[in-house]
Order: C-alpha cells, then structure tokens, then sequence
C-alpha cells in the first residue's frame, strides 16, 4: 500500500514525467529528491500506481464511438461547414453505422471442397 506522499509523487509524475520534479511537489526535500527520485519510480507500488493513472489518461483521451459520431452529426448538420466536408460526416456516419450493404459475388465451384468432406466422413464412419 502506497502512503500518502509515494501516491502524490506518483499522480505527479504521471503528469509531468520528471522523477525530482514530482518528488519535490510531493513533499520530499530537494535533498531527497535529487539523489533518490529514481528510487522512488522504482517502487513497484509506486510504478504500478504510475502505470494505472498513464491508462487511465489515455483511455479517457479516447473518443468512444458515440463520441465520434455525435462530432460527426454536428459537422454534417453545420451549414458553415463546406458542403464536401458535411458530406464526407455523413458518409463516415453511415458506414460506422452500417447503412451501406457490401455485395459479394462468388464465382466457382465448392465440389472439390465437397468431396474431400464426403471422403473425410465416410472415412470416420468405417474408423467406428
């Protein structure tokens, strides 16, 4: 368990990536932080800490799909926006959404695919 000031450095140097920086807004001396800042890094709670909050900050710099799609009605409904860019939204809208079909043509033949599975079977069958 982390106490209060090895949580403070960590939050710090989450933000600022810099070891004595951090170690000094925690509360450690000046002193302290120049010789043993990387130590304190080093801590496995202190680095799990760190690597929980770098997650965290990047999960919520992600745009969920809903997100995504709430920017995109909003350029496509703009009539400031130029014409191209609000079709472009709504054409990205309407594949994430899936409003487009895909056509699929399939040309040859599946018997010699058929037959091996006939021969495969019949080869099960008589191994009873």
């Amino acid at each position: 368990m982390l106490n209060a000031r090895q949580k403070k450095f960590a939050e710090y140097y989450a933000q600022s990536g810099n070891a004595e920086q951090a170690a000094v807004k925690a509360g450690y001396s000046e002193k302290y932080a120049r010789g043993n800042a990387h130590k304190i890094v080093a801590n496995s709670g202190v680095a799990e800490y760190i690597r929980e909050l770098t997650e965290k900050a990047k999960d919520e710099r992600i745009l969920t799909a809903k997100d995504r799609q709430v920017m995109l009605s909003d350029i496509a409904k703009d009539g400031e926006n130029e014409a191209a860019d609000r079709i472009r939204a709504i054409d990205t809208l309407n594949k994430m959404t899936g409003e487009y079909l895909s056509r699929v043509e399939v040309n040859g033949s599946l018997t010699a695919q058929t037959e091996k599975l006939d021969e495969l079977v019949k080869q099960m069958r008589s191994d009873e």
